[in-house]
């Protein structure tokens, strides 16, 4: 008899992190411009697309033009609220992470890349002058798992430490684009073994220590690791196995 193998039972920090990897867009949250008379002091709150840093940091895209971004100008406290509630019957039973920081402009080409990797459609009006990039330098994380449990996640605990993901950061690319050019039925079957969806035309577009990013036709899905991978070794691996297990599945 083949006994059932239990789910992971995850730390309120890695929840978080897997939300926020998980999520296109999140809401927004700033406080308006004190040269805006009518609303100076007050929040302001906006839908936005969004991708990770390799550490779980929020990555945007805003125009300068737009009026959230006039306020970051002003006074980049800010807020992100990703919902990971998706299917539920009652929101309130399921998590969600608030992200809190300070919103400033990144000219890390490689954070470019991999925010139009998971929306191409921005690649539009990404050459235009007045749109900028932002990561949120992170002070905390607030998570809330359902009724009655939520709880502040610092910093330290909220991201990764850059030795675990420098060096992924610096070849995500190249997996990428080994995967899809050499490896489209593992990616396949991590998509309808693993994950249960349907579809036959899998690409990777992002790869961090925790996960991947898979993409079939318009519908983007995460697979979460089993545990952290910090070098390109490790992935190597874990991208094996995970075939093995796809086909057993």
């Amino acid at each position: 008899m083949s006994v059932k193998k239990r789910p992971k039972i995850l730390s309120a920090d890695q929840t978080s992190r897997h939300i926020v990897r998980s999520a296109r867009k999140a809401f927004l949250n700033t406080l308006a411009n004190p040269n805006d008379a009518a609303l100076a002091g007050w929040p302001s709150t906006s839908m936005v697309t969004a991708v990770t840093h390799w550490d779980g940091s929020p990555v945007l895209m805003l125009s300068d033009i737009a009026y959230h971004a006039q306020n970051i100008q002003a006074d980049n406290r800010s807020a992100l609220m990703f919902d990971g509630t998706a299917g539920l019957a009652n929101p309130q039973e399921g998590p969600r992470v608030s992200v809190v920081g300070r919103l400033k402009k990144t000219n890390d080409k490689k954070l470019h890349a991999r925010f139009l990797n998971r929306h191409p459609g921005a690649r539009l009006y990404a050459g235009f002058g007045d749109f900028n990039f932002y990561k949120m330098t992170v002070e905390k994380f607030h998570f809330v798992g359902g009724f009655a449990r939520a709880v502040w996640i610092n910093k330290r605990k909220a991201l990764l430490a850059k030795s675990d993901w420098s060096e992924i950061a610096d070849n995500e690319q190249g997996i990428i684009d080994h995967m899809n050019a050499d490896h489209g039925d593992a990616l396949r079957l991590y998509g309808t073994n693993l994950l249960g969806k349907r579809g036959k035309h899998w690409l990777m577009i992002g790869i961090d220590p925790e996960g991947c990013d898979l993409k079939c036709g318009q519908n983007i899905h995460r697979l979460n690791f089993d545990k952290l991978n910090t070098t390109s070794a490790e992935i190597r691996k874990t991208l094996v196995d995970l075939v093995a297990q796809a086909k057993k599945s």
